[in-house]
């Protein structure tokens, strides 16, 4: 059913829009940034409807606007089947029949879900659900830029259709605090103000976002469990838990009038999680048994066969990998916001008597969000700053960095031409990239 709701959605054009733009070592200044806005989910349309407005541009280029056609790509409508009869409520008088009444089933209600971004693509996801005129956001990412994409370091999505119906809009419901997740919110909250809902180490790391576009305290955020359900017009939004390589992860189940879906979010079936439970399995079964209207589920790596190995497995990995560095300088790339595979570096260094260091803003900020809510757990004495890696031996070091996708203005990429003012690399350094490369940076990397 998932793939007929992407050919349905898969919008043709691709437009886009650019705008430029403790334990732990407080994180430098925000570096300047240009950010390209994608047209996912619009299409061209000559239609006399369709809304005629200046297109996208490079701020700051001088480039001329132009005028296109954009109407958003058609929404996928969902209803509950159609129930015949009339239902009996209550009774009358002694002796009589139940008096019957007639009723609103749920084949009078629809369900419209808009895909804003993320189908079809790796990040940017967005996706806009709306049940009786009242409508909610789930997520709001970002996404990698692709190898043709010069001068652009974040793509982000075109809130246009979002903007027009703002009114309508309850709140925007987060997943997890991945950047391809939480990524563009920023973006969104300083064109419309809307409470935002999120577990809390989520939120936690929204607000660092907000507080460098200084929007930190213009916006409501919501802290959510998973169990708890919240009121957005007039669906019902259950949180429950699931697995992911970042704490705090979970699915929801929307509650409408035409009937449940559940959104999956980013997950992973693992019986032995490195932080947390396992996935609320269970909640899921009960959820089947009462009925779905529709699941919409992450697809990633459905193609392969099999299972993804459990985290308790990749511990064990960098157990063999620190082992045969001992001579060496550990240099691990990865994803700023993976803390269950930071937690598991953090260990393995301890265990080898080794100190660490981190390099990349999004790194340190992260590190310090999770160690002050309790998501991490760091020995005291452990972490060093970085400029006092020269104190100490290379085979006494662990520098753990962004760049596992390549990105151009990352640690390990500036280490990699000789750009970094603090760290150089060399033949005696051992190098871990601890994350899959996307399929838009993998030449990069």
């Amino acid at each position: 059913m998932l793939s007929e709701f992407n050919k349905k959605s898969q919008p043709k054009n691709n437009g886009n829009k650019s705008v430029s733009g403790s334990k732990f070592p407080a994180a430098g200044r925000a570096a300047h940034k240009k950010v390209f806005m994608s047209r996912t989910g619009m299409k061209r349309s000559n239609t006399p409807e369709a809304e005629t407005r200046p297109s996208d541009q490079l701020l700051g280029t001088g480039e001329e606007k132009r005028s296109v056609a954009l109407v958003p790509s058609k929404p996928v409508e969902m209803k509950a089947p159609a129930e015949k009869g009339t239902r009996r409520t209550g009774y009358g008088k002694q002796g009589e029949f139940p008096a019957k009444r007639h009723y609103t089933n749920a084949a009078d209600h629809s369900v419209r879900v808009t895909f804003l971004g993320g189908l079809n693509e790796i990040g940017k996801n967005i996706t806009l659900f709306e049940c009786d005129n009242d409508m909610f956001l789930l997520d709001c990412g970002m996404a990698f830029p692709d190898g043709d994409m010069l001068g652009v370091d974040l793509v982000i999505p075109d809130f246009t259709y979002v903007e027009r119906n703002k009114d309508k809009i309850k709140g925007v419901v987060l997943t997890h605090g991945h950047e391809d997740h939480i990524g563009s919110l920023p973006y969104l909250l300083r064109k419309i103000n809307l409470p935002v809902f999120g577990t809390p180490l989520t939120l936690g790391l929204v607000d660092s976002k907000l507080k460098e576009h200084n929007l930190s305290g213009k916006v409501k955020l919501n802290t959510v469990k998973p169990g708890q359900r919240i009121k957005l017009g007039c669906m019902s939004i259950e949180f429950i838990h699931v697995n992911h390589s970042i704490p705090d992860s979970v699915a929801i189940a929307i509650h409408t009038p035409a009937g449940t879906i559940v959104h999956t979010g980013d997950f992973k079936i693992d019986c032995t999680p490195t932080t947390g439970g396992m996935i609320d399995l269970a909640r899921f079964a009960e959820l089947g048994k009462s009925g779905v209207l529709c699941l919409m589920a992450e697809s990633t790596n459905v193609e392969r066969p099999g299972y993804t190995m459990t985290e308790q497995k990749v511990a064990h990995t960098f157990d063999v990998l620190f082992r045969e560095a001992e001579k060496s300088r550990i240099i691990v790339a990865t994803f700023a916001s993976n803390l269950g595979r930071i937690q598991q570096i953090l260990d393995c260094a301890q265990k080898y008597g080794r100190k660490v260091a981190f390099s990349g803003r999004s790194m340190i900020n992260n590190m310090a969000i999770a160690s002050e809510l309790g998501y991490i757990n760091v020995p005291d004495g452990l972490i060093i700053d970085i400029d006092l890696l020269g104190r100490y031996s290379k085979e006494e070091i662990v520098l753990i960095t962004t760049g596992s996708q390549g990105e151009t203005m990352s640690a390990l990429s500036r280490m990699a031409y000789s750009d970094h003012r603090k760290v150089e690399v060399g033949p005696e350094d051992y190098i871990i990239i601890s994350a899959n490369p996307m399929s838009s940076s993998s030449c990069t990397v």
